[in-house]
């Protein structure tokens, strides 16, 4: 048994990246994070390092993000195109170090926007995919979180709500995307729509704390790790998957908070019953919302390592299966 704990900084796209690789044992499955629209590796570290027991987890900050936030870096290459690239030769890079013709791959959030996309593209890479809170059209999505709000949101909320500007296809390019991310990530907070269980300790707990106490970052990278960039953003608004992205040849494990106002639950349902893939499994957390590894963390990591179990026998009986023909 080969224990290992990694922390460096690799590159990829000619950038400094930075890395976390940590398991109990280096020869069991590869499993790579792809944080959301700000950087999450304290709090996967935080609440799913149980999952280090049964898989080499690999904890990357994306470009731009966290550690691997460069101040000056050309935005121009802050693009879905970009990223691809790079975690294509990260995920290369995982293969040749460990020994592994294919990996997992995680992805909340933002990070689920190129999840679907580099296993469409790269199939042959990836033992299974597992999506939490999955992007499907992220101005739809929008739209039903506003309308949501408009419904529950009162006084000053409501007021503040009616002053934000509803979000359309044609607008994107003129909208001050940061500041209204901030305001609508706000009142989502406020009623429930990114923490289940808003109690001023529990939002503190999974949300500030994890990054506040993490050993890795300095205070720069704890500032870092906070930022929101508009650039993705945008790309968040842009890129619908509903109607582009619609097979997929690996299997498919899709998570959701139902109360999730930044990523619609129903909406991401309608685009999970859409896709073709080999087998593909939903997945619904009911006491969670937008932040369902780090709410319900100890059934999260349970469901994790329940599907590599699956994903093992499955690739067990279909080596049976051949070996008998």
């Amino acid at each position: 048994m080969h224990r290992i704990n990694q922390s460096k900084f690799i590159t990829l796209g000619e950038v400094q990246q930075y890395l976390i690789i940590r398991a109990k044992n280096s020869k069991n499955p590869v499993l790579l994070m792809l944080h959301g629209g700000t950087s999450e590796t304290a709090h996967f570290v935080k609440f799913n390092h149980e999952l280090e027991e049964d898989f080499t987890v690999v904890y990357w900050e994306q470009r731009g993000e966290g550690k691997s936030y460069a101040k000056g870096s050309d935005s121009s290459l802050l693009t879905v195109e970009r990223y691809l690239e790079d975690i294509h030769e990260l995920t290369q890079m995982l293969k040749e170090q460990f020994s592994q013709e294919k990996i997992y791959l995680l992805a909340h959030s933002f990070g689920t926007l190129l999840g679907m996309k580099i296993v469409e593209k790269y199939p042959e890479d990836y033992q299974a995919y597992i999506a939490v809170s999955q992007v499907a059209d992220s101005v739809i999505s929008d739209n039903i979180a506003y309308d949501k709000l408009l419904q529950v949101a009162k006084g000053r909320d409501l007021k503040k709500l009616q002053k934000i500007e509803r979000v359309t296809k044609e607008n994107l390019s003129t909208i001050d995307f940061t500041k209204r991310s901030n305001e609508m990530i706000m009142l989502s907070l406020k009623y429930g729509g990114l923490h289940y269980n808003k109690s001023f300790w529990n939002i503190l707990k999974t949300s500030m704390l994890p990054i506040l106490t993490f050993k890795e970052y300095a205070f720069k990278d704890k500032l870092k790790a906070m930022t929101q960039h508009e650039e993705r953003i945008l790309m968040f608004y842009k890129k619908s998957l509903i109607d582009s992205v619609t097979k997929i040849d690996v299997p498919i494990y899709f998570i959701h908070g139902v109360d999730d106002l930044i990523v619609n639950y129903a909406l991401t349902k309608m685009y999970f019953d859409k896709i073709e893939a080999p087998s593909k499994e939903f997945i619904v957390f009911d006491k969670s919302a937008h932040l369902v590894p780090f709410e319900e963390f100890d059934r999260f990591n349970e469901v994790i390592r329940g599907i590599l179990n699956l994903t093992n026998h499955k690739n067990s009986t279909t080596l049976s299966h051949t070996k008998k023909l």
